[in-house]
């Protein structure tokens, strides 16, 4: 149990040498920069979960890229693929977005603080074309 308390504490150590603040900032640049290439990609009329405002963004990008956004087995395919033939690895949520409404399905992104810019893209550009191979 040692190395592992030893490394959560050299984890902690490295966050304060980089500044909170500064980590914060950089994880919620990938996660705005994550949404520009999904509308980019999937059009500007793709529902992307996740706020725009800064003060209510965080490093979760959340949306569906199909036009059937209560269809979970279809999203999970499309999850399980993404990790098996291209190697991202990504989650999905539910959630109703008006209390009386159908359940919805979203995939999640999760930007942190080890991630670039070419893994954004990555992810996306996989996505867009494993989105394309399934609606083609």
């Amino acid at each position: 149990m040692y190395p592992a308390k030893r490394a959560l504490a050299d984890a902690c150590d490295m966050w304060d040498e980089i500044g909170r603040d500064r980590i914060e900032a950089y994880v919620l640049f990938l996660s705005a920069y994550c949404k520009q290439l999904i509308r980019q990609a999937f059009g500007e009329s793709t529902v992307i979960y996740s706020p725009d405002a800064p003060e209510l963004s965080s490093g979760l990008t959340a949306f569906n890229p199909f036009d059937d956004r209560t269809d979970t087995e279809l999203l999970k395919q499309f999850r399980d693929r993404l990790r098996e033939e291209y190697g991202f690895v990504v989650r999905t949520t539910d959630f109703h977005v008006t209390l009386d409404g159908p359940e919805e399905h979203a995939l999640r992104i999760s930007t942190h603080l080890f991630h670039d810019e070419r893994d954004v893209e990555g992810v996306v550009a996989a996505m867009y074309s494993l989105f394309s191979d399934m609606t083609s």
